[in-house]
Protein backbone atom coordinates (compact mmCIF):
# COMPACT_ATOMS: atom_id res chain seq x y z
CA UNK A 1 0.00 0.00 0.00
CA UNK A 2 1.52 3.35 -0.99
CA UNK A 3 0.40 6.92 -1.13
CA UNK A 4 2.10 10.02 -2.53
CA UNK A 5 2.90 13.06 -0.39
CA UNK A 6 4.44 16.04 -2.13
CA UNK A 7 5.67 13.92 -5.02
CA UNK A 8 7.32 11.33 -2.77
CA UNK A 9 6.12 7.78 -2.43
CA UNK A 10 5.55 6.73 1.15
CA UNK A 11 4.74 3.15 2.09
CA UNK A 12 1.71 3.54 4.29
CA UNK A 13 1.64 -0.21 4.86
CA UNK A 14 5.06 0.09 6.53
CA UNK A 15 3.63 2.80 8.75
CA UNK A 16 0.57 0.70 9.65
CA UNK A 17 2.85 -2.16 10.69
CA UNK A 18 5.00 0.20 12.76
CA UNK A 19 1.99 1.70 14.54
CA UNK A 20 0.49 -1.72 15.19
CA UNK A 21 3.72 -2.95 16.74
CA UNK A 22 4.20 0.21 18.82
CA UNK A 23 0.66 0.15 20.23
CA UNK A 24 1.34 -3.27 21.74
CA UNK A 25 4.81 -2.49 23.14
CA UNK A 26 3.48 -0.74 26.26
CA UNK A 27 1.97 -3.96 27.63
CA UNK A 28 4.02 -7.17 27.53
CA UNK A 29 0.91 -9.34 27.30
CA UNK A 30 0.00 -7.56 24.08
CA UNK A 31 3.25 -7.99 22.14
CA UNK A 32 2.28 -8.40 18.47
CA UNK A 33 -1.34 -8.93 19.55
CA UNK A 34 -2.85 -6.96 16.69
CA UNK A 35 -0.56 -8.43 14.01
CA UNK A 36 -1.25 -11.95 15.25
CA UNK A 37 -4.95 -11.16 15.12
CA UNK A 38 -4.55 -9.87 11.57
CA UNK A 39 -2.75 -13.07 10.55
CA UNK A 40 -5.60 -15.23 11.89
CA UNK A 41 -8.15 -13.11 10.01
CA UNK A 42 -6.14 -13.38 6.80
CA UNK A 43 -6.01 -17.17 6.96
CA UNK A 44 -9.74 -17.46 7.68
CA UNK A 45 -10.53 -15.07 4.83
CA UNK A 46 -8.42 -17.18 2.48
CA UNK A 47 -10.26 -20.28 3.65
CA UNK A 48 -13.54 -18.52 2.88
CA UNK A 49 -12.21 -17.63 -0.59
CA UNK A 50 -13.11 -13.98 -0.10
CA UNK A 51 -12.08 -11.69 -2.98
CA UNK A 52 -8.79 -9.77 -2.46
CA UNK A 53 -10.47 -6.39 -1.72
CA UNK A 54 -12.48 -7.95 1.12
CA UNK A 55 -9.43 -9.72 2.51
CA UNK A 56 -7.49 -6.45 2.45
CA UNK A 57 -10.34 -4.62 4.17
CA UNK A 58 -10.47 -7.21 6.96
CA UNK A 59 -6.68 -7.28 7.34
CA UNK A 60 -6.53 -3.48 7.67
CA UNK A 61 -9.29 -3.57 10.29
CA UNK A 62 -7.42 -6.21 12.30
CA UNK A 63 -4.04 -4.45 12.19
CA UNK A 64 -5.22 -1.57 14.40
CA UNK A 65 -8.53 -2.92 15.67
CA UNK A 66 -7.99 -1.63 19.23
CA UNK A 67 -6.90 1.85 18.20
CA UNK A 68 -9.89 3.27 20.07
CA UNK A 69 -8.76 1.89 23.45
CA UNK A 70 -7.35 5.11 24.88
CA UNK A 71 -6.74 4.22 28.52
CA UNK A 72 -4.73 1.64 30.42
CA UNK A 73 -7.92 0.29 32.01
CA UNK A 74 -9.50 -0.26 28.62
CA UNK A 75 -6.40 -2.04 27.37
CA UNK A 76 -6.22 -4.23 30.45
CA UNK A 77 -9.89 -5.11 30.42
CA UNK A 78 -9.80 -5.67 26.69
CA UNK A 79 -6.93 -8.08 26.98
CA UNK A 80 -8.23 -9.99 29.96
CA UNK A 81 -11.69 -9.98 28.35
CA UNK A 82 -13.22 -8.75 31.59
CA UNK A 83 -14.97 -5.72 30.13
CA UNK A 84 -18.71 -6.24 29.91
CA UNK A 85 -19.10 -3.31 27.55
CA UNK A 86 -16.45 -2.68 24.91
CA UNK A 87 -18.72 -0.36 22.98
CA UNK A 88 -16.81 2.91 23.63
CA UNK A 89 -13.45 1.78 22.25
CA UNK A 90 -15.13 0.11 19.26
CA UNK A 91 -16.99 3.32 18.46
CA UNK A 92 -13.87 5.44 18.86
CA UNK A 93 -11.85 3.07 16.71
CA UNK A 94 -14.43 3.25 13.94
CA UNK A 95 -14.45 7.04 14.12
CA UNK A 96 -10.66 7.19 13.81
CA UNK A 97 -10.69 4.76 10.87
CA UNK A 98 -13.40 6.75 9.11
CA UNK A 99 -11.12 9.82 8.99
CA UNK A 100 -8.78 8.13 6.49
CA UNK A 101 -10.06 7.47 2.95
CA UNK A 102 -8.24 4.17 2.49
CA UNK A 103 -9.20 2.92 5.98
CA UNK A 104 -12.81 4.09 5.96
CA UNK A 105 -14.08 0.88 4.36
CA UNK A 106 -12.78 -1.05 7.40
CA UNK A 107 -14.48 1.21 9.96
CA UNK A 108 -17.66 -0.86 10.32
CA UNK A 109 -15.66 -4.03 10.98
CA UNK A 110 -13.80 -2.21 13.76
CA UNK A 111 -17.11 -0.89 15.07
CA UNK A 112 -18.60 -4.41 15.29
CA UNK A 113 -15.56 -6.43 16.31
CA UNK A 114 -16.75 -7.03 19.91
CA UNK A 115 -20.36 -7.75 18.98
CA UNK A 116 -21.34 -11.36 19.77
CA UNK A 117 -23.38 -13.28 17.22
CA UNK A 118 -26.49 -13.27 19.43
CA UNK A 119 -26.72 -9.47 19.07
CA UNK A 120 -27.01 -9.46 15.27
CA UNK A 121 -30.30 -9.29 13.42
CA UNK A 122 -28.64 -9.56 9.99
CA UNK A 123 -27.61 -12.85 8.36
CA UNK A 124 -23.97 -13.89 8.46
CA UNK A 125 -23.43 -13.06 4.78
CA UNK A 126 -24.36 -9.40 5.31
CA UNK A 127 -21.42 -7.14 4.25
CA UNK A 128 -18.94 -6.69 7.12
CA UNK A 129 -20.82 -9.02 9.49
CA UNK A 130 -18.82 -12.14 8.68
CA UNK A 131 -15.60 -10.10 8.70
CA UNK A 132 -16.43 -8.65 12.13
CA UNK A 133 -17.14 -12.15 13.43
CA UNK A 134 -13.80 -13.32 12.03
CA UNK A 135 -12.07 -10.48 13.84
CA UNK A 136 -13.84 -11.30 17.10
CA UNK A 137 -12.80 -14.95 16.84
CA UNK A 138 -9.23 -14.00 15.99
CA UNK A 139 -8.96 -11.66 18.96
CA UNK A 140 -10.41 -14.22 21.37
CA UNK A 141 -8.01 -16.86 20.07
CA UNK A 142 -4.96 -14.61 20.33
CA UNK A 143 -5.82 -13.77 23.94
CA UNK A 144 -6.10 -17.43 24.83
CA UNK A 145 -2.55 -18.26 23.73
CA UNK A 146 -0.21 -18.99 26.65
CA UNK A 147 3.09 -17.40 25.67
CA UNK A 148 4.99 -19.61 28.12
CA UNK A 149 3.88 -22.85 26.46
CA UNK A 150 5.01 -24.01 23.01
CA UNK A 151 2.20 -23.31 20.58
CA UNK A 152 2.06 -26.88 19.23
CA UNK A 153 1.45 -28.14 22.76
CA UNK A 154 -1.68 -26.01 23.10
CA UNK A 155 -3.11 -25.84 19.58
CA UNK A 156 -5.61 -28.65 20.18
CA UNK A 157 -6.85 -27.01 23.38
CA UNK A 158 -7.16 -23.67 21.61
CA UNK A 159 -9.15 -25.19 18.76
CA UNK A 160 -11.51 -26.79 21.25
CA UNK A 161 -11.92 -23.50 23.11
CA UNK A 162 -12.98 -21.76 19.89
CA UNK A 163 -15.29 -24.65 18.99
CA UNK A 164 -17.07 -23.99 22.29
CA UNK A 165 -17.80 -20.41 21.21
CA UNK A 166 -20.29 -21.56 18.55
CA UNK A 167 -23.74 -20.06 19.05
CA UNK A 168 -24.12 -16.97 21.18
CA UNK A 169 -20.62 -15.59 20.56
CA UNK A 170 -19.51 -16.70 17.08
CA UNK A 171 -21.48 -18.00 14.11
CA UNK A 172 -20.98 -21.68 13.28
CA UNK A 173 -19.75 -20.89 9.74
CA UNK A 174 -16.96 -18.67 11.05
CA UNK A 175 -15.84 -21.29 13.57
CA UNK A 176 -15.76 -23.89 10.78
CA UNK A 177 -13.57 -21.58 8.69
CA UNK A 178 -11.14 -21.28 11.58
CA UNK A 179 -11.05 -25.01 12.24
CA UNK A 180 -10.21 -25.66 8.59
CA UNK A 181 -7.59 -22.89 8.44
CA UNK A 182 -5.86 -24.03 11.65
CA UNK A 183 -5.49 -27.74 10.95
CA UNK A 184 -1.82 -27.57 10.00
CA UNK A 185 1.16 -27.00 12.26
CA UNK A 186 2.30 -24.30 9.83
CA UNK A 187 -0.66 -22.10 10.79
CA UNK A 188 0.35 -22.11 14.44
CA UNK A 189 4.07 -21.80 13.82
CA UNK A 190 3.59 -18.82 11.49
CA UNK A 191 1.18 -17.22 13.95
CA UNK A 192 3.74 -17.25 16.76
CA UNK A 193 6.93 -16.80 14.73
CA UNK A 194 9.27 -14.01 15.92
CA UNK A 195 9.50 -12.78 12.33
CA UNK A 196 5.71 -12.47 11.90
CA UNK A 197 5.84 -8.77 11.03
CA UNK A 198 8.42 -9.19 8.28
CA UNK A 199 6.52 -12.21 6.98
CA UNK A 200 3.28 -10.21 6.78
CA UNK A 201 5.04 -7.26 5.16
CA UNK A 202 6.44 -9.49 2.42
CA UNK A 203 3.58 -11.92 1.91
CA UNK A 204 0.51 -10.39 3.55
CA UNK A 205 -2.66 -9.38 1.69
CA UNK A 206 -2.27 -5.60 1.72
CA UNK A 207 -1.90 -4.22 -1.81
CA UNK A 208 -0.83 -0.84 -3.22
CA UNK A 209 -3.07 2.14 -2.54
CA UNK A 210 -2.28 5.62 -3.85
CA UNK A 211 -3.57 8.82 -2.30
CA UNK A 212 -3.42 12.50 -3.11
CA UNK A 213 -2.52 15.47 -0.88
CA UNK A 214 -6.04 15.51 0.61
CA UNK A 215 -5.59 11.90 1.76
CA UNK A 216 -2.25 12.80 3.33
CA UNK A 217 -3.85 15.65 5.28
CA UNK A 218 -6.46 13.25 6.54
CA UNK A 219 -3.65 11.04 7.78
CA UNK A 220 -2.26 13.92 9.82
CA UNK A 221 -5.56 14.10 11.74
CA UNK A 222 -5.47 10.33 12.18
CA UNK A 223 -1.98 10.46 13.68
CA UNK A 224 -2.85 13.33 16.00
CA UNK A 225 -5.82 11.38 17.31
CA UNK A 226 -3.95 8.13 17.99
CA UNK A 227 -0.94 9.85 19.54
CA UNK A 228 -2.67 12.41 21.75
CA UNK A 229 -6.16 11.15 22.55
CA UNK A 230 -4.91 8.60 25.07
CA UNK A 231 -4.94 11.29 27.78
CA UNK A 232 -6.62 14.62 28.44
CA UNK A 233 -3.17 16.03 29.24
CA UNK A 234 -1.85 15.26 25.77
CA UNK A 235 -5.11 15.65 23.82
CA UNK A 236 -3.91 18.76 22.01
CA UNK A 237 -0.11 18.60 22.39
CA UNK A 238 0.66 17.53 18.82
CA UNK A 239 -1.75 20.15 17.52
CA UNK A 240 0.16 22.79 19.50
CA UNK A 241 3.58 21.64 18.31
CA UNK A 242 2.35 21.42 14.71
CA UNK A 243 0.85 24.91 14.82
CA UNK A 244 3.99 26.41 16.37
CA UNK A 245 6.18 24.61 13.84
CA UNK A 246 4.09 25.89 10.92
CA UNK A 247 4.36 29.45 12.23
CA UNK A 248 8.13 29.25 12.74
CA UNK A 249 8.72 27.63 9.36
CA UNK A 250 6.94 30.52 7.69
CA UNK A 251 8.59 33.22 9.84
CA UNK A 252 12.04 31.78 9.15
CA UNK A 253 11.39 31.69 5.40
CA UNK A 254 11.88 27.96 4.88
CA UNK A 255 11.18 26.75 1.33
CA UNK A 256 7.73 25.27 0.79
CA UNK A 257 9.13 21.78 0.19
CA UNK A 258 11.00 21.82 3.51
CA UNK A 259 7.99 23.19 5.36
CA UNK A 260 5.76 20.35 4.19
CA UNK A 261 8.27 17.77 5.40
CA UNK A 262 8.69 19.74 8.63
CA UNK A 263 4.93 19.83 9.18
CA UNK A 264 4.72 16.05 8.88
CA UNK A 265 7.66 15.58 11.26
CA UNK A 266 5.97 17.85 13.81
CA UNK A 267 2.76 15.85 13.52
CA UNK A 268 4.63 12.60 14.09
CA UNK A 269 7.26 13.75 16.61
CA UNK A 270 5.61 11.95 19.55
CA UNK A 271 4.56 8.82 17.67
CA UNK A 272 6.80 6.80 19.98
CA UNK A 273 4.65 7.76 22.97
CA UNK A 274 2.06 5.20 21.93
CA UNK A 275 4.60 2.71 23.28
CA UNK A 276 4.72 4.43 26.70
CA UNK A 277 2.21 3.28 29.35
CA UNK A 278 -0.41 5.92 30.04
CA UNK A 279 0.21 5.51 33.78
CA UNK A 280 3.60 7.14 33.26
CA UNK A 281 2.32 9.89 30.96
CA UNK A 282 -0.37 10.86 33.48
CA UNK A 283 1.65 10.47 36.69
CA UNK A 284 1.02 13.58 38.82
CA UNK A 285 4.24 13.31 40.82
CA UNK A 286 7.92 13.07 40.04
CA UNK A 287 8.92 10.19 37.79
CA UNK A 288 11.15 7.46 39.15
CA UNK A 289 14.46 6.79 37.42
CA UNK A 290 12.89 3.73 35.77
CA UNK A 291 9.85 5.71 34.56
CA UNK A 292 12.00 8.51 33.16
CA UNK A 293 14.04 5.93 31.26
CA UNK A 294 10.82 4.70 29.64
CA UNK A 295 9.85 8.28 28.77
CA UNK A 296 13.26 8.89 27.17
CA UNK A 297 12.66 5.88 24.97
CA UNK A 298 9.83 7.62 23.08
CA UNK A 299 11.92 9.79 20.75
CA UNK A 300 14.09 6.82 19.80
CA UNK A 301 10.97 4.76 19.19
CA UNK A 302 9.62 7.58 17.02
CA UNK A 303 12.80 7.43 14.95
CA UNK A 304 12.75 3.63 14.62
CA UNK A 305 9.08 3.51 13.68
CA UNK A 306 9.41 6.20 11.01
CA UNK A 307 12.83 5.13 9.71
CA UNK A 308 11.37 1.72 8.85
CA UNK A 309 8.83 3.42 6.57
CA UNK A 310 10.08 3.75 3.02
CA UNK A 311 9.89 7.43 2.06
CA UNK A 312 9.94 8.83 5.60
CA UNK A 313 13.65 8.54 6.35
CA UNK A 314 14.24 12.31 6.61
CA UNK A 315 11.02 12.82 8.57
CA UNK A 316 12.31 10.15 10.96
CA UNK A 317 15.56 12.07 11.51
CA UNK A 318 13.72 15.34 12.16
CA UNK A 319 11.07 13.86 14.46
CA UNK A 320 13.46 11.55 16.31
CA UNK A 321 15.82 14.43 17.18
CA UNK A 322 13.37 16.74 18.94
CA UNK A 323 14.97 16.10 22.36
CA UNK A 324 18.55 16.61 21.18
CA UNK A 325 20.48 19.63 22.53
CA UNK A 326 23.03 21.77 20.75
CA UNK A 327 25.67 20.99 23.39
CA UNK A 328 25.33 17.25 22.75
CA UNK A 329 23.58 16.54 26.04
CA UNK A 330 20.20 15.59 24.62
CA UNK A 331 18.74 12.19 23.79
CA UNK A 332 18.51 9.61 22.30
CA UNK A 333 21.55 10.03 20.01
CA UNK A 334 23.52 12.72 21.92
CA UNK A 335 24.37 14.42 18.65
CA UNK A 336 25.87 17.92 18.64
CA UNK A 337 24.86 21.11 16.88
CA UNK A 338 26.50 20.41 13.52
CA UNK A 339 24.39 17.24 13.20
CA UNK A 340 21.07 18.80 14.19
CA UNK A 341 19.16 20.15 11.20
CA UNK A 342 17.24 23.42 11.18
CA UNK A 343 13.99 21.47 10.96
CA UNK A 344 14.89 19.39 14.03
CA UNK A 345 15.73 22.57 15.92
CA UNK A 346 12.37 24.09 15.01
CA UNK A 347 10.48 21.04 16.26
CA UNK A 348 12.56 21.07 19.48
CA UNK A 349 11.73 24.73 20.16
CA UNK A 350 8.06 24.18 19.33
CA UNK A 351 7.87 21.15 21.61
CA UNK A 352 9.39 23.03 24.56
CA UNK A 353 7.19 26.10 24.04
CA UNK A 354 4.03 24.01 23.76
CA UNK A 355 4.90 21.86 26.78
CA UNK A 356 5.59 24.89 28.98
CA UNK A 357 2.35 26.60 27.98
CA UNK A 358 -0.03 23.67 28.46
CA UNK A 359 -1.33 21.95 31.58
CA UNK A 360 0.48 18.82 32.69
CA UNK A 361 -0.52 16.23 35.35
CA UNK A 362 1.96 17.76 37.80
CA UNK A 363 1.41 21.52 37.08
CA UNK A 364 -0.70 24.10 35.28
CA UNK A 365 0.51 25.85 32.15
CA UNK A 366 3.13 28.52 32.89
CA UNK A 367 2.63 32.28 32.39
CA UNK A 368 4.23 33.94 29.35
CA UNK A 369 6.92 35.75 31.33
CA UNK A 370 8.12 32.55 32.95
CA UNK A 371 8.13 30.71 29.63
CA UNK A 372 10.25 33.46 28.09
CA UNK A 373 12.77 33.22 30.93
CA UNK A 374 13.02 29.44 30.75
CA UNK A 375 13.54 29.42 26.99
CA UNK A 376 16.17 32.15 27.13
CA UNK A 377 17.98 30.16 29.80
CA UNK A 378 17.86 27.08 27.56
CA UNK A 379 19.48 29.14 24.81
CA UNK A 380 22.21 30.26 27.19
CA UNK A 381 22.84 26.62 28.14
CA UNK A 382 23.10 25.71 24.43
CA UNK A 383 20.04 23.50 24.59
CA UNK A 384 17.94 25.40 22.02
CA UNK A 385 18.77 27.40 18.88
CA UNK A 386 19.07 31.15 19.63
CA UNK A 387 17.80 32.34 16.23
CA UNK A 388 14.71 30.16 16.36
CA UNK A 389 13.91 31.06 19.97
CA UNK A 390 14.37 34.78 19.18
CA UNK A 391 12.03 34.44 16.20
CA UNK A 392 9.46 32.77 18.42
CA UNK A 393 9.70 35.30 21.25
CA UNK A 394 9.67 38.27 18.85
CA UNK A 395 6.41 36.97 17.40
CA UNK A 396 5.09 35.24 20.47
CA UNK A 397 1.60 36.77 20.45
CA UNK A 398 0.97 35.71 16.86
CA UNK A 399 2.44 32.23 17.35
CA UNK A 400 0.69 31.65 20.68
CA UNK A 401 -2.68 32.77 19.32
CA UNK A 402 -2.51 30.34 16.40
CA UNK A 403 -1.33 27.59 18.71
CA UNK A 404 -4.08 28.21 21.25
CA UNK A 405 -6.73 28.21 18.53
CA UNK A 406 -5.48 24.90 17.15
CA UNK A 407 -5.27 23.32 20.58
CA UNK A 408 -8.75 24.47 21.53
CA UNK A 409 -10.11 22.87 18.37
CA UNK A 410 -8.40 19.57 19.14
CA UNK A 411 -9.43 19.65 22.80
CA UNK A 412 -13.01 20.15 21.66
CA UNK A 413 -12.67 17.18 19.29
CA UNK A 414 -11.24 15.05 22.09
CA UNK A 415 -14.15 15.70 24.46
CA UNK A 416 -16.61 15.39 21.58
CA UNK A 417 -15.25 11.92 20.76
CA UNK A 418 -15.42 10.90 24.41
CA UNK A 419 -18.98 12.17 24.83
CA UNK A 420 -20.18 10.50 21.62
CA UNK A 421 -18.63 7.14 22.50
CA UNK A 422 -18.95 7.06 26.29
CA UNK A 423 -22.41 8.57 26.47
CA UNK A 424 -21.22 11.32 28.81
Amino acid sequence: MKTRINGKQISMSDLMFSISEAMDIAHHKLALHQLRTAYICWKMAEEAALPPPQIEKLFLAAMLHDIGAFTALEKSCRYEFEAKDCEPHCLRGAMIYSQVPWLAASAKIVRLHHTPWCCYSEPIDTPDVMEAQMLLLAEILEREIDRDVHILNQSSTLREAIRNKVGNIIHMDVVELFLCASESEAFWLELTAPHLMSFLKCRGPVQYIYGDRAAALKMEEFFTAIIDFRSKYTASHTAGVSSCTKSLGALLGLPESERKELDLAATLHDLGKIGVPIEILEKPGKLTQQEFAVIKMHSYLTFVLLDSVRGLEEVARIAGSHHEKLDGGGYPFRIESDEISTSSRIVAVSDVFTALAEDRPYRDGLPAKEIRGIMQEMVAQQHLDARIVDTLLNNVDEVAHAMKTSQEQWTERYYSVLSMTDGT
